[in-house]
């Protein structure tokens, strides 16, 4: 069986054991909170709220006391490639003015609809782990989730007092480009693909990415299936910790917490909800994220990538 026949076969296995019935994900994880967790504790004074949706929601609309953060918190490297982490000085400064202190506990939230909303909360997520503050938690279902039970919103702003955090980069929480170049094949490293399948096989692509396919070797788990975004009108909820376990098998994922795994997306905001869920979901215990991911690697012609696109293959 070829390498396309066996991810989508892999990929069609974790799908059965998908269920059409939305709700919060109950995964035994302090990193996902639920609404009403989130309104009992939203007044404790080490909790601080991020709101990482778009700009123009938060004016309109957001959770009482939610401080607005994360807009500027990718930028470009030094080949004017966009996506990529800050440095870690402007990045401690940016968390350190919405209120963050060294014990605060952070939870962020998204507009809470599609899954690339998720994967916003869960880039931002992935941003503090990589400073080293694991403090932070992602509210199941964002504010859609919030605003479907009830709970109250306001276009006030909020202007906190700045923080006392301090961050220092955890380098076992990114991948660069010339890391990945060198465990491309690796036994003992699995790379996961997080885009649709029609972009892993090499079928279709971003137009800002530069070349089709996958890296060689890369198991194809689309951050699509993780969260039931949409289904019967649902909030974008995590799915439940037994139906994302399930998935991680039937994708391939070893079942050792140690096994060293790097996710990719097109431009690493995707790749951040597989870091989430294999993290702090299912509890592996050594994933990094491929900063810049594809944008960065289709561009760097010594990076290996291969092609599956059922015939469709330019000549």
């Amino acid at each position: 069986m070829n390498i396309c026949k066996t991810k989508l076969a892999g990929f069609l296995a974790a799908l059965i054991v998908m269920t059409l019935m939305p709700g919060p994900a109950l995964a035994d994880s302090d990193a996902l909170v639920s609404v009403d967790w989130l309104a009992a504790n939203i007044d404790e004074p080490n909790v601080v709220v991020l709101d990482v949706g778009a700009f123009f929601h938060y004016e309109k609309k957001h959770i009482p006391g939610a401080v607005k953060a994360f807009g500027p918190w990718q930028t470009v490297n030094e080949k004017y490639q966009g996506y990529m982490m800050p440095q870690v000085d402007a990045l401690v400064a940016m968390i350190r003015g919405y209120g963050v202190n060294q014990d605060s506990l952070v939870v962020l939230y998204d507009e809470g609809v599609t899954v690339d909303d998720t994967a916003k909360s869960a880039r931002a997520l992935w941003t503090l782990h990589a400073l080293g503050h694991d403090r932070a938690a992602i509210l199941d279902g964002g504010l859609a989730a919030w605003e479907q039970a009830g709970k109250p919103v306001t276009a006030a702003p909020v202007f906190p007092t700045a923080g006392n955090f301090t961050g220092q980069l955890v380098a076992s929480k990114l991948a660069t480009v010339e890391e990945v170049k060198t465990k491309i094949g690796s036994k003992d490293v699995v790379l996961v693909d997080t885009r649709l399948p029609e972009e892993d096989f090499g079928h279709e692509k971003k137009s800002y990415i530069k070349r089709y396919g996958h890296l060689p070797g890369s198991l194809l788990w689309p951050a699509s299936a993780m969260t039931n975004a949409g289904e019967e009108f649902s909030p974008s909820f995590l799915r439940e910790g037994e139906e994302l376990e399930e998935m991680a098998v039937g994708v391939g994922i070893p079942a050792d917490r140690d096994v060293e795994i790097i996710a990719y997306s097109n431009r690493g905001m995707q790749a951040a909800l597989a870091y989430y869920v294999l993290h702090d979901l299912l509890g592996y215990r050594n994933v990094k994220l491929f900063d810049g991911s594809l944008l960065v690697a289709a561009a760097d012609e010594s990076v290996l990538m291969e092609r599956n696109s059922w015939g469709f293959v330019e000549r």
